[in-house]
């Protein structure tokens, strides 16, 4: 493995995808805290890691179990991929690329990217609404076919930008989906309302009922983390995705 290059591992055999869904920590760690309910509620088995010499040389311990910080889940084609740690701006690049060529390679039907888009009146909002980006036309026509509603102008900045970019390159079916979320907040609500959005894309049945439950714990245990995300994204001018283009040309 060269000294930039970033491999998909896989512990046990993955044949082929239909779906894989991508959340790392983001705007209001929206896009980690969804895939992480998601994994829990359907017993998804880890099959796989992330590696790198770019990566931070940082190891999770999970009931007394070493792990390597961004994972891979896998169960009855769907794929899931987890970062527990903050990306830094110089790994993102190759970390898109290696992302769309190991699900390119699994022949995934859609890959899906899940994060936060930064609202200012978030305190006001019940339910936040969650706004789909497509890579081609017929990524948009199936977010209208389930009523999620297109981003139409904005700004996307980070790694699932880089993601939507390589998957125009490389022909891959693409969907960003983006929830009204807190900036600097973990937002259990805005993850909820993601998954309720996945759950008409991908026709799954994940209760978001025990995750607006433990919304407070998980913004406790998030919080840290938050912090060092927040970090990570001034770097990438992340706050760039709350304005708007000045001009369509």
């Amino acid at each position: 493995m060269g000294a930039e290059a970033i491999t998909v591992v896989e512990t046990a055999p993955i044949r082929s995808i239909n779906y894989c869904i991508v959340g790392v920590p983001d705007v209001g760690l929206v896009g980690l805290i969804a895939v992480s309910h998601i994994i829990h509620f359907l017993a998804m088995p880890e099959v796989g890691h992330l590696e790198s010499d770019i990566f931070p040389p940082i190891v999770v311990i999970h009931e007394g179990n070493p792990k390597a910080p961004f994972r891979l889940y896998d169960k009855e084609k769907l794929a899931i991929l987890a970062s527990e740690v903050p990306l830094s701006e110089e790994a993102l690049p190759i970390l898109a690329q290696s992302i769309v060529d190991w699900a390119k390679s699994k022949g995934v039907k859609l890959l899906i990217s899940v994060s936060g888009t930064a609202v200012q009146n978030r305190v006001d909002i019940e339910t936040p609404a969650v706004y789909g980006v497509g890579a081609s036309s017929a990524e948009k026509q199936l977010l209208g076919k389930v009523a999620i509603e297109p981003l139409e102008e904005g700004f996307m900045v980070g790694p699932h930008a880089l993601i939507l970019k390589e998957c125009l390159k490389k022909n891959v079916p693409n969907v960003v989906l983006l929830a009204q979320s807190h900036y600097q907040y973990p937002d259990p609500g805005a993850a909820a309302s993601i998954i309720t959005a996945l759950n008409k894309l991908l026709n799954l049945n994940i209760d978001v009922k025990k995750l607006l439950e433990q919304a407070e714990e998980i913004r406790l245990k998030t919080r840290e983390l938050m912090q060092r995300t927040q970090r990570s994204m001034q770097g990438m001018q992340k706050a760039q995705e709350q304005e708007f283009p000045a001009m369509y040309v």
